[in-house]
């Protein structure tokens, strides 16, 4: 009968635990001084991409911004159509980041260069699946001495995540839109604590 008692509290204990054990966890930035800092998003992209989505470089240096502007206090943000302004007059395909960065007396340059972006499936023509794959570098102008280049981890989303969507049931806008969301959640949590869910 106690054996039974004490069986029976176990199992409440352990459903106790279950139910009160944390749904989510703090993940740490993987760069953390953007805060007090005057900061430049660039964003490359190449040229078949700015044949078909001339303002891409724009649209996803905006999307960055403004979510970066939202969770990273203290951060001053140069116009993104300032910057896509530099770029269009430079008439230069390739520029460097920390000579955009001290033109625009930066303190920080997040430099995105876009290595994958199409918005239909590459397997199915009749079907959307955006996705944006970039690598992330940080070129730190703050300091004295010469510039310093931190690589994040890339960037890579696609949306809808799981699978495709037939041309029938969404427009493109809506696809673009979402997934330049997706991406610009994904490169601004690397700029400051946030939490998941635990599976």
């Amino acid at each position: 009968m106690i054996g039974l008692a004490l069986v029976a509290g176990c199992e409440a204990m352990k459903w106790l635990v279950v139910q009160t054990a944390p749904t989510t966890e703090k993940v740490a930035p993987e760069f953390n001084r953007l805060r007090g800092k005057r900061t430049l998003i660039y964003v490359w992209a190449p040229a078949e991409t700015l044949w078909d989505y001339p303002k891409v470089r724009l649209d996803l240096a905006a999307y960055v911004g403004s979510y970066i502007e939202r969770n990273v206090k203290g951060v001053t943000l140069i116009d993104p159509l300032r910057m896509e302004s530099y770029l269009e007059q430079g008439g230069s395909f390739e520029v460097n980041p920390a000579e955009v960065g001290e033109h625009f007396q930066a303190d920080m340059v997040v430099h995105l260069a876009v290595y994958q972006f199409s918005m239909r499936d590459p397997r199915l023509a009749h079907f959307y699946r955006g996705r944006i794959g970039a690598s992330v570098v940080v070129h730190d102008l703050s300091r004295a001495e010469a510039p310093e280049r931190i690589p994040l981890q890339n960037v890579e989303v696609a949306v809808p995540e799981k699978g495709p969507v037939g041309l029938a049931n969404v427009r493109a806008e809506e696809v673009r839109q979402s997934t330049y969301y997706a991406f610009a959640n994904a490169v601004g949590k690397k700029f400051h604590e946030y939490e998941r869910e635990v599976d």
